[in-house]
């Protein structure tokens, strides 16, 4: 597989492999020390609103950020039937690979009903 020339091609592929529930994929672009930041990431969300478990996310918004250092960061906000939710990403080449390297979440918030 080519990989992405930039890291907004790599934050889109990332993106679209959250949504259609890729974990390979997602697991191949995170170094090792972000899953723990992906599980704290569950804990912080309202109940239903991790990324990981969302039902049916339906889409999503990718939204570059700007540089800090040598990275690349961007926010992505999922949604689905339920809400959406926000994570930003720090994304940095490691080894000639975009990988990412620092993940937060910035927002979840349940639909209105």
């Amino acid at each position: 597989m080519t990989q992405p020339a930039t890291a907004r091609e790599a934050a889109d592929r990332n993106a679209r492999a959250i949504m259609e529930g890729n974990l390979s994929q997602l697991m191949a672009d995170i170094m090792p020390e972000v899953m723990a930041q992906v599980m704290a990431m569950g804990a912080q969300a309202p109940t239903g609103l991790s990324i990981a478990q969302m039902p049916n996310i339906l889409g999503y918004e990718l939204v570059e950020k700007g540089q800090q250092g040598d990275s690349e960061l961007f926010d992505v906000t999922f949604r689905s039937d339920i809400g959406t939710a926000t994570i930003a990403a720090s994304w940095k080449q490691v080894m000639g690979q975009w990988k990412i390297v620092n993940v937060a979440l910035v927002s979840a918030e349940l639909a209105q009903k």
